[in-house]
């Protein structure tokens, strides 16, 4: 690929509902390809319960960062053919309306906006299947932090040049895909009352093996929902309804990390209030950061 290409959206292949499953953070939360998706049309869907909404009825961050950083990733994948997942930069997240109370799915349009030899650009618009309008996401990924191969996760080989495409009707990877004997993602992880914290009052959080993604890191997703969780299980914040969460992804995290979510108030008005979220590595250096706005009600 040279310069700037237009993208074509995907239509996930026969294998991708099979890829899911074996993938933790997107079986533990039901994410599978939607039956309305098209070659021009890519749409992806998971379950709503109450397992993975919240006391006033809205859908917990992580599900919609999940449908929105998966799901455009895999575009990102397919369209550019790549090897392993290519790092997401950035994400934000906008919420809009609560899901219906009888709403079964949350599903998402994707569109990818741009791609070209550094970075792949989409956009995720979330409705749950009733029409009501939950989220709009758009993410950033980079193409140049590609690995050469998807950390011995999703193949126990990098594909040579005479494999197919995992992407290809009926292609198969290479050797075994390990992740099938991870323990799926659990949401109530990420519900602010389950939030674990330090001595200093500073949620930490160890991801685990059910985080796992291609590469061998920490999802994005989770890394996301955590921010998000950390902000609503700060002093005060059970009194305004998010809006916005923008989050940085600066450094990955390992699954056995253990990390620490330092949250800060930057405003905090009479309507609006905005909190400033750094997930740290043990070692203290930024791994993640997070910027949400909240409505006070």
């Amino acid at each position: 690929m040279t310069g700037t290409t237009q993208p074509q959206q995907t239509r996930p292949g026969p294998g991708t509902r099979e890829r899911l499953r074996r993938a933790p953070v997107e079986s533990g939360l039901g994410m599978v390809p939607d039956p309305s998706s098209t070659r021009e049309r890519v749409v992806v869907r998971a379950p709503l319960h109450d397992g993975v909404r919240t006391a006033d009825g809205r859908v917990l961050p992580v599900v919609p960062a999940l449908l929105a950083d998966a799901g455009l990733g895999y575009l990102v994948f397919s369209t550019a053919r790549l090897v392993a997942g290519a790092p997401t930069v950035d994400l934000r997240l906008d919420l809009a309306g609560i899901p219906a109370a009888d709403a079964r799915w949350l599903r998402a349009e994707l569109t990818l906006l741009h791609l070209d030899d550094a970075v792949g650009v989409g956009r995720a618009e979330m409705h749950d299947d009733t029409g009501v309008a939950v989220a709009h996401v758009v993410a950033t990924f980079a193409l140049t932090g590609v690995p050469a191969g998807p950390g011995g996760l999703a193949t126990a080989r990098a594909p040579g040049p005479t494999d197919p495409h995992p992407t290809d009707p009926g292609a198969t990877a290479p050797g075994a895909d390990v992740r099938a004997a991870l323990p799926p993602f659990e949401a109530i992880r990420l519900r602010p009352e389950n939030l674990e914290r330090d001595a200093d009052g500073d949620v930490v959080f160890t991801p685990g093996p059910s985080t796992t993604n291609l590469n061998g890191t920490a999802h994005g997703a989770v890394l996301s929902g955590l921010a998000a969780a950390a902000q609503s299980a700060h002093p005060g914040a059970g009194d305004a309804r998010p809006l916005s969460t923008t989050v940085e992804f600066l450094r990955p995290v390992q699954v056995t990390d253990r990390l620490r979510a330092r949250t800060v108030a930057i405003r905090d008005g009479r309507r609006f209030r905005t909190l400033s979220t750094e997930l740290l590595l043990p070692d203290g250096r930024t791994a993640v950061r997070a910027v949400g706005t909240a409505l006070r009600r």
